[in-house]
């Protein structure tokens, strides 16, 4: 495993023994997560229908999914991602979830299809 980022440290906190503290250390980590996360909610609905399916498949608050997060950034795996294209009753594949990893990308894949359907079939729309 490569970590994702470096943050360079004077030096590391200690506990009263002398031991590294890894609370602290921790603690620290998730400001900087929290720091560098895009707040970029989203907007559209099928950017929070999927942000919806992400939380649930990968078992985080959808509030902490963004426009700009990356699936398996967040923790996704082939195999929740294969969950996920089963909870979105296959709108999405494994493939596009794989070429399109990113939450607005996979939207606006999403949306032009549904605008490609509805060009596809005219006679289902209503008349004005």
């Amino acid at each position: 495993m490569v970590p994702t980022a470096f943050h360079w440290r004077e030096r590391l906190p200690l506990t009263g023994s002398g031991k590294v503290d890894r609370k602290t250390l921790a603690a620290l980590a998730a400001e900087r997560d929290v720091a560098e996360q895009n707040h970029d909610r989203p907007s559209t609905a099928a950017e929070r229908q999927l942000a919806a399916a992400w939380a649930a498949v990968l078992g985080i608050p959808k509030e902490q999914i963004g426009r700009r997060d990356q699936f398996f950034d967040l923790g996704g795996t082939s195999l929740s991602a294969l969950r996920l294209v089963i909870a979105l009753n296959r709108a999405v594949s494994f493939k596009d979830l794989t070429d399109h990893p990113i939450l607005a990308d996979l939207a606006r894949l999403v949306d032009d299809r549904s605008v490609q359907g509805l060009r596809a079939a005219p006679e289902r729309l209503p008349s004005l």
